[in-house]
């Protein structure tokens, strides 16, 4: 398998808003298409935020009382609203010209392959699941529904992504569960269901999952923030496109995912 070049790799060093990670990894996207710039992030949310599958009504959103007030984004990719609170999340944005794989979907595998040796390393033993369980009324949450890509730890989906796809590019994005929210109390994550070494251990633990997916991605790498022209991107896009819930009224129109 043919590794890129170069790739990319920014972790963001404080927690950001929804608005501020979404435009982010629109730029990333956008960067890969126009650039031909592969890039890694890996980033937090400073506060409780819900974002909205790119195809999910904002009224099934709204009209849920425990939501109410709740800062809500939408995201890039499809799927149920994720409810980002103690989660580490990241994003990984390639140029249409990669070899890496052939079939996009094959890129979950990549990815999920680095954080289930990470996570071993620290004493968490998680698994594929395997198997895909679409439901014809799927649960609101994403995290409650079943995909065959999902991580699991104790039968409890701790990590799952999603992609989108421009111009022959790829933006995967995916969240890692650390503890349960008071906002979605049901989704367990890895502190409510096992003990492990990862909490006097984190930062090293963001180092390590960094260098784990680059071996799998690349044949050298390049610790760096966003460019000058990538921020000012950034910033327009944050505040014209979300800082509020955009609905994408016509789904023939929209990119696919």
């Amino acid at each position: 398998m043919p590794l890129l070049p170069k790739l990319r790799v920014i972790v963001d060093r404080e927690p950001q808003s929804g608005a501020w990670n979404m435009a982010v990894d629109e730029v990333l996207l956008q960067s890969a298409i126009f650039g031909e710039i592969a890039s890694l992030r890996i980033y937090r949310w400073h506060e409780p935020t819900a974002s909205l599958g790119y195809f999910q009504r904002e009224l099934d959103f709204r009209t849920q009382d425990r939501f109410v007030g709740l800062p809500a984004v939408r995201r890039l990719t499809g799927g149920g609203t994720l409810i980002h609170d103690h989660e580490l999340t990241y994003s990984l944005a390639l140029p249409g010209s990669q070899q890496l794989f052939g079939r996009p979907i094959e890129l979950y595998g990549i990815v999920h392959s680095g954080f289930i040796a990470t996570l071993l390393r620290y004493g968490v033993e998680i698994r594929t699941r395997g198997t895909s369980n679409r439901l014809e009324q799927e649960p609101f949450l994403c995290f409650l529904r079943e995909d065959e890509n999902d991580l699991l730890l104790n039968r409890h989906k701790i990590l799952g992504s999603a992609q989108r796809r421009r111009r022959g590019a790829i933006l995967q994005h995916g969240g890692l569960i650390l503890h349960r929210s008071s906002i979605a109390p049901e989704i367990l994550g890895i502190f409510d269901l096992c003990s492990s070494l990862l909490a006097s251990n984190w930062p090293i633990f963001v180092r390590d999952l960094a260098a784990e997916l680059v071996s799998r991605i690349a044949e050298s790498s390049e610790f760096s923030d966003l460019s000058c022209d990538e921020k000012r991107l950034a910033q327009q896009l944050q505040e014209n496109s979300y800082s509020k819930l955009n609905l994408c009224q016509d789904s023939s129109n929209c990119d696919s995912e």
